[in-house]
């Protein structure tokens, strides 16, 4: 298990894909801040308020990084090896949310850096934290699920990059109010509008469930399938 948690970030840390999406993010991030800063009350919040938009930036690293790795039998290769599929899922998830979770939590974490430098700080409360502790990295989970579940570059980026389209479109309809509080991503964009009424225990149930079938059918799926 070590030996490929090391080799997993290894080749997350040298692959110039991560870097160039990290960039990118913090990037796009900061120029989607134009848009956003008179809709919500401050710098972080305004970075919160974008991080939806970004999302897609996970989704593409997961077809980079998971289905990439299925299609060139890197994976494959881990289990002729004698490596079980249960730490070869362990370690490639692990690996893969870490970078989820930088792609996008630098952008937010840059703004508040800024905020501070600008005198102008704005301090989230520990429910809010705690909601977006468990909301980035269940909006991990979608990308890869849907990489364990088809094992290829195309259908990994494009199936939830559907659904990426349809929550938006969810976050932008007459019942947006009713919904968000079941997305991970509805969650973070209420907590930037200071809209989140919702308890935390009920915010972090609702983002563990997301975390734990998409897990949970990720695993099943990979234990079960061919190969080649």
């Amino acid at each position: 298990m070590i030996n490929l948690l090391k080799a997993e970030y290894y080749k997350l840390l040298h692959k110039q894909s991560f870097w160039g999406l990290l960039f990118f993010s913090l990037a796009l991030g900061s120029l989607l801040l134009t848009d956003s800063k008179n809709t919500t009350s401050d710098l972080v919040k305004g970075s919160l308020y974008n991080l939806p938009q970004i999302y897609f930036i996970s989704i593409l690293f997961a077809a980079l990084f998971i289905g990439e790795d299925f299609e060139n039998r890197t994976i494959s290769s881990f289990i002729s090896a004698g490596h079980k599929r249960g730490a070869v899922f362990f370690a490639k998830a692990l690996s893969y949310l870490t970078a989820s979770t930088a792609l996008l939590a630098v952008p937010v974490l840059f703004h508040s850096a800024a905020a501070a430098i600008l005198g102008k700080t704005a301090i989230l409360s520990f429910s809010n934290m705690l909601t977006l502790f468990m909301a980035v990295p269940a909006m991990g989970m979608l990308p890869l699920l849907f990489a364990f579940l088809f094992r290829d570059i195309g259908k990994t980026f494009v199936i939830p990059m559907v659904l990426y389209f349809l929550m938006i479109f969810a976050l932008n309809s007459s019942r947006a109010a009713q919904l968000a509080v079941l997305l991970p991503i509805g969650q973070i964009r209420l907590i930037s509008l200071n809209q989140l009424t919702s308890p935390t225990a009920v915010t972090a149930g609702i983002d563990g469930v997301w975390i734990f079938l998409s897990g949970l059918l990720a695993y099943g799926s990979f234990c079960r399938c061919d190969l080649k």
